[in-house]
């Protein structure tokens, strides 16, 4: 495997939560949520620059963080007012032809999952689980029931070509495009995105039942294997 960057945005605020504590910074089985995929991060051979884009009023934490964890090597770098300009910052600093995106707050993924995306070199390989609810479309009322099918949970890791995504993300400044994730932009842009299988274990920590879950599968590897 050649050289692959990784860039970790790590600058919300996990207004969700309803805590002071940003999201990544709170504790998950004794340790900062964000501390479990810097682990996995950190251990793989061919992973190149280790980013972490942050909110500028979060840097000594961070460092402090990294060091109390023994976790060395890794490059901080100040972020934007929104994900999509913290991750241009990001961008901007990958020396690689492919780059890797990972969510601080998915902290349950494993390195199975990294090295499934790195696989497969194309435009955009992200991790995507199938919903598994009972979904309409409509506000107050039910409009019409959606077929779940046909519709995918998208998560990290992630994986693209540095200058496809750039591309992209330069687009979007100067279009004034703003998007939610990575993948949605280079969808916008009609470029490619391919789906590899997630699992259960591996989802974004938003909300707290988000962060009750991941402590119980924590502490039960068992439950819903990797």
């Amino acid at each position: 495997m050649e050289l692959i960057d990784v860039v970790i945005p790590a600058a919300g605020i996990g207004a969700r939560l309803n805590k002071d504590t940003p999201k990544q910074f709170l504790l998950l089985g004794g340790l900062p949520v964000m501390v479990h995929p810097l682990r996995i991060f950190a251990a793989i051979p061919w992973i190149g620059q280790k980013i972490i884009v942050h909110s500028p009023d979060t840097e000594h934490r961070l460092a402090s963080m990294l060091e109390e964890h023994g976790l060395t090597g890794f490059r901080l770098i100040p972020g934007g007012g929104t994900r999509q300009e913290s991750m241009r910052c990001g961008l901007a600093a990958v020396q690689t032809a492919r780059v890797i995106t990972h969510n601080a707050v998915v902290a349950l993924v494993s390195r199975r999952l990294v090295e499934q995306v790195a696989a497969i070199d194309a435009d955009c390989v992200t991790t995507a689980n199938p919903v598994q609810e009972n979904l309409v479309r409509g506000g107050d009322f039910a409009e019409a029931p959606l077929n779940r099918e046909n519709l995918r949970i998208v998560v990290s890791p992630q994986c693209f070509r540095t200058a496809v995504l750039r591309e992209c993300h330069d687009r979007a400044q100067r279009d004034g495009v703003t998007v939610a994730s990575d993948a949605e932009l280079m969808l916008h842009y009609g470029k490619t995105v391919r789906l590899v299988p997630g699992t259960v274990r591996n989802f974004k920590i938003t909300t707290p039942l988000d962060l009750a879950l991941a402590e119980t599968l924590l502490a039960r590897p068992d439950f819903y294997p990797e």
